[in-house]
């Protein structure tokens, strides 16, 4: 359970830099519309990618606890692992279509700041930790 809560106070920061990355990106290649247009289209895209990480890691935890392995970081890995291979497949299965491939492209893309998000709050907690045990000072 801890492994999941975890996962689950990282995923609102993961949504905002997902989107304040979109953001810059699409600012960056010339954005059509108006800020507001804009701002909604970057919460979907983010919303979008922030899901399908979230997602992929319930799933990986869920595959870990059956081997009672309770470690977030093999968590994350294994999800990481389990979207490269669905987007593998979903290559695969689009073949030639052009539209397609460009939405999953678009779905890579936005995963990447989550994915990023994740792995830096983990560590971040981690170096926390580590630093709250060492200021206790060693067992007598």
């Amino acid at each position: 359970m801890q492994t999941v809560r975890r996962f689950l106070v990282l995923t609102p920061v993961a949504l905002v830099v997902t989107t304040v990355a979109y953001l810059i990106y699409s600012t960056a290649i010339g954005g059509t519309g108006s800020f507001g247009s804009e701002v909604g289209n970057a919460l979907r895209v983010a919303l979008m990618g922030v899901v399908v990480v979230l997602a992929a890691v319930l799933v990986a935890v869920g595959l870990l606890r059956l081997l009672r392995v309770s470690n977030a970081w093999a968590a994350l890995g294994l999800a990481f692992g389990l979207v490269v291979v669905a987007l593998g497949i979903g290559s695969a299965s689009i073949g030639g279509d052009e539209w397609g491939m460009l939405g999953l492209v678009v779905v890579a893309g936005a995963q990447i700041p989550s994915w990023l998000t994740f792995a830096a709050g983990l560590l971040v907690g981690d170096l926390r930790n580590r630093t709250a045990r060492n200021a206790v000072g060693p067992a007598a």
